[in-house]
């Protein structure tokens, strides 16, 4: 098990790129491309919420759309 931890230590990437990868083939194969990119995409919009929340607030939400949507 020890030598496990130091393989995945010294390829931490190869390993997380590997999973990712797995991952996405599943997904591909069992829900289709298009259905997984809607995954990702609302993943993603869920993402930025929270990370938007936890910065700032909802005060930073209205912000970040205020300025992504907003008058020049």
């Amino acid at each position: 098990m020890n030598t496990f931890l130091e393989f995945v230590k010294q390829h931490k990437f190869t390993v997380i790129l590997v999973l990712i990868g797995l991952v996405l083939s599943i997904l591909f194969f069992t829900i289709g491309f298009w259905r997984t990119i809607l995954l990702f995409v609302i993943l993603a919009v869920c993402f930025l919420i929270g990370y938007l929340l936890d910065q700032s607030g909802p005060e930073g939400i209205r912000e970040f759309f205020n300025k992504l949507f907003g008058k020049k």
